[in-house]
């Protein structure tokens, strides 16, 4: 394989995770609204309602997309396999430090540099007991959680995600067994009992962003590699939702001043005319 069709699958891939990401931060933030923002969100309940489907279904159907299991598909697990198979194609290293001393030159390889996430630190048992014994001798704050470094061979990378992605093989089949019978096709177990299927098969949000977070992780460190390009893994503005509900909360608190001032002029009307001995009509 050329390395430049691996670059594109890497590339394709990673997109579909950039966009089950987005879908899924707003996901997140819909959860968030509904109750901080209540009111101005009952303004539009129909488009609400409406968009939070479509960014569940759509998030679901990239997710599986990810992780489809089929021979004939580009997927994370088949990216993973081409790699292993061209790994001549990746440098071993990241780079080559050279220095110079009393005339002679030494060069020594660059070891990429990895923060361990938790559910990786049991890969690497020894060093990171070995990291966080150090923690304590230097009096570190919570020497057990600190988040522990190694450095990798790319090999070894590719190797760690490798084993990452068979950790995830439960995760995998449950989001692609709801994709199936929920989303994808009219399937008569949903039509008789959805709540049968989703308990069958559990996908949590912290599933949903491990099983992101995974993609985004594998794809970006093959195009690192390749191109020394580092990809976004979301936009820059994906809170800025926030912003538009703010406003209408002003509107509101805008238009219950105008209420509450119209009617202290009917009052005060009222009032004058009641004071000059007149009929008021009601």
């Amino acid at each position: 394989m050329e390395k430049a069709d691996l670059v594109k699958i890497a590339e394709e891939l990673h997109q579909e995770a950039f966009d089950a990401n987005a879908y899924y931060l707003i996901m997140l933030q819909y959860r968030d609204f509904r109750k901080k923002y209540d009111p101005e969100m009952r303004l539009s309940p129909a488009f609400y309602q409406v968009v939070y489907g479509a960014l569940m279904k759509a998030c679901f159907m990239e997710i599986a997309k990810l992780y489809e299991s089929s021979s004939n598909v580009v997927s994370i697990g088949s990216m993973l396999d081409l790699c292993r198979s061209n790994i001549s194609l990746f440098p071993e290293y990241r780079g080559t430090c050279t220095v110079e001393d009393h005339g002679t030159k030494y060069s020594f390889p660059v070891p990429y540099q990895h923060r361990l996430k938790p559910e990786e630190e049991c890969f690497f048992k020894q060093r990171v007991e070995s990291q966080r014994r150090i923690f304590e001798v230097f009096d570190v704050p919570s020497p057990d959680t600190t988040p522990v470094s190694v450095d990798l061979t790319f090999s070894e990378f590719l190797g760690l995600y490798q084993k990452r992605f068979h950790s995830l093989s439960k995760k995998k089949e449950n989001i692609r067994k709801q994709r199936n019978t929920i989303y994808a096709h009219n399937d008569e177990e949903r039509i008789k009992d959805i709540d049968s299927i989703t308990k069958k098969y559990p996908i949590s949000y912290p599933d949903i962003k491990e099983l992101i977070d995974f993609a985004l992780d594998c794809t970006g460190l093959i195009i690192g590699s390749l191109t020394d390009v580092c990809k976004a893994t979301h936009y820059s503005n994906i809170d800025d939702w926030e912003g538009t509900l703010m406003l209408a909360r002003m509107g509101l608190k805008y238009q219950e001043y105008d209420q509450q001032q119209r009617e202290k002029a009917i009052m005060e009307e009222l009032d004058r005319e009641l004071r000059g001995g007149k009929d008021v009509v009601l």
